[in-house]
């Protein structure tokens, strides 16, 4: 009797592990329409890469720095960039440093990797450029801005007119110094206006039309679909060269960058300072996302002080490691306080 039940536990377990083995080889093979977050690498941008500065100014007198200024990063697994398994996403939602988040949430329908990549890269350098505008001003340089296209979306009355590239010199004779000016004159004009405008294409300059539609939002107001960045205008040079990175969350570490190469008075003091935050060419910081992903790597590379957007302050809190100091800044002037010890870090407020 004893044989008959000890075959029977054999069968169950046999069975038991054929159906565990036929899931988990299920999991490691199906796709799931999710992203994988987890902690990239850093970016000393006082340093070099690949033997060269990872940002060099010339035109103007620069200082010697010290210590370390981390860009943060997160890499990405899932979406555009390939399919994520249901494995690697179930295993993710256990572990603390890494998010999984749904494909939609990061990128519209059908965003082929080409797109993606294109995205990235374009929000990368308008970031640097941003960044470079930004840092200029708080030093007190003067600096000319114009808006250029970054994107054109499917939809755009634009599309066939203006290209990925071109940079917008006046709108109906109006010259432009950014985007909001452009956005405003189009907004104003309403549906079925035109709008003349003069723009520079490779080198060249050329006049065109465009017709507004109707801004999906309201469609009382006047609508391109064109996504702007700025370019700048500045005897200073700043080049910025870091290759295989994309987003736009580099914008105020690299503006701290160029800010401590033109300030007599070395920032960091020997520190190792990490942060993350876009940079408008106005010098405001804003949110980005995978700020949890970015304070552990932030935390086991040995950062003594990590500067944030005060707009993601909804997460910092519950997502910053032990032993770790976050400074919430909205400007990149209090960030640059903040390192020079005019002002005490400012914490998320309590809720």
């Amino acid at each position: 009797m004893s044989r008959f039940l000890d075959t029977g536990r054999k069968r169950v377990v046999v069975i038991a592990l054929a159906f565990w083995l036929l899931t988990l080889g299920i999991m490691t093979m199906l796709p799931v329409p999710y992203v994988r977050l987890a902690p990239g690498p850093l970016f000393n941008v006082l340093g070099d890469a690949d033997g060269q500065p990872v940002i060099s100014v010339t035109g103007t007198s620069t200082y010697p720095t010290d210590g370390q200024l981390d860009m943060t990063t997160v890499t990405e697994r899932g979406g555009p960039y390939g399919d994520l398994t249901l494995f690697e996403a179930f295993t993710g939602w256990f572990d603390p440093k890494v998010a999984v988040v749904p494909t939609s949430l990061l990128y519209p329908v059908d965003t082929s990797p080409e797109d993606a990549e294109q995205v990235g890269a374009d929000q990368f350098s308008d970031s640097q450029e941003k960044a470079r505008i930004a840092a200029l001003r708080e030093v007190g340089e003067p600096v000319q801005t114009r808006p250029w296209v970054r994107q054109l979306l499917p939809e755009s009355p634009a599309n066939g007119i203006l290209a990925h590239g071109d940079v917008v010199v006046s709108a109906n004779g109006t010259p432009l110094a950014g985007p909001e000016e452009l956005a405003e004159l189009v907004r104003e004009a309403g549906p079925d206006a035109q709008i003349v405008l003069e723009i520079t294409r490779d080198g060249q300059d050329k006049t065109v039309q465009v017709t507004t539609g109707a801004n999906p939002e309201d469609p009382k107001n006047g609508y391109l679909g064109v996504s702007l960045g700025v370019l700048a205008d500045s005897p200073i040079k700043v080049d910025f060269h870091l290759n295989d990175v994309g987003g736009p969350s580099a914008g105020l570490i690299f503006s701290l960058g160029v800010v401590d190469k033109l300030t007599p008075d070395s920032l960091l003091d020997d520190r190792v300072i990490a942060g993350t935050g876009t940079m408008d060419y106005d010098g405001r910081v804003g949110p980005i996302g995978g700020i949890a992903q970015k304070l552990q790597a932030a935390k086991a590379q040995g950062a003594q002080l990590f500067l944030a957007p005060r707009a993601n302050c909804n997460e910092i809190p519950s997502a910053t490691p032990e032993g770790l100091t976050v400074a919430a800044v909205d400007t990149l002037s209090e960030a640059v306080d903040v390192l020079q010890g005019t002002l005490a870090p400012p914490p998320c407020p309590v809720a």
